[in-house]
């Protein structure tokens, strides 16, 4: 995977998501609040046009995300932990892709929502493990920045977005879960596009040092 297309989608990822959140939330009904109810709920069955949330947020993002950590991989190699971080990312991105597909039957502003279905399950089981990738990816990348030369300015940034993160999230909570869960996920975007923006340096690097 070349660096430049990789770095790209890194970028183009952080602008997927939220245009399939933000336009996801518009296009909710009144009783639907941004503040409160959960991202999940914009893709659920009986959501106000679902695809912008289900297409554009989770399947084409996580796509983006996947290409991504195939050129982190391709420019971290062989170091063990620039490996795993990659993968681990690339899991991050499936993951996203998936959470398109496993779709929740209601919102939580529906009647009698339930979610009991298998996709349902599958949902929650898969938002579970997304979260947990990103959160090792981040760290595993980290420490794999840390001892690779080229790249050891971007471990510091990198491990911070964690505690990012968790304040981001707190500090949101005062408005609402539906606040906080989107406030720490532009965090995380906010990470994603950075690797983006320094894969694209390491290409425009390579490149004016083959000349």
């Amino acid at each position: 995977m070349p660096a430049r297309v990789a770095g790209i989608c890194g970028l183009l990822a952080f602008v997927t998501l939220n245009v399939g959140w933000i336009a996801g939330d518009l296009a909710q009904p009144a009783a639907f609040s941004p503040a409160n109810d959960d991202i999940s709920d914009l893709g659920a069955a009986t959501a106000s046009s679902a695809w912008l949330y289900n297409q554009i947020g989770a399947n084409l993002t996580g796509l983006l995300v996947v290409v991504l950590a195939l050129g982190l991989w391709r420019a971290l190699s062989p170091d063990l932990l620039g490996r795993l971080g990659s993968l681990a990312l690339l899991v991050a991105g499936a993951g996203s892709f998936l959470d398109g597909l496993f779709r929740l039957d209601c919102r939580g502003i529906d009647a009698a929502c339930t979610n009991d279905s298998w996709h349902s399950h599958a949902h929650k089981i898969e938002s579970g493990v997304t979260a947990a990738a990103i959160l090792l990816a981040a760290l595993l990348l980290a420490l794999a920045f840390r001892r690779i030369p080229a790249w050891r300015d971007s471990w510091l940034p990198t491990l911070a977005t964690i505690p990012a993160v968790l304040v981001a999230n707190i500090v949101f909570s005062a408005i609402g879960d539906g606040a906080a869960t989107r406030a720490g996920t532009v965090v995380l975007f906010v990470w994603i596009a950075f690797l983006g923006f320094r894969l694209l340096q390491k290409d425009r690097e390579t490149t004016i040092g083959e000349r």
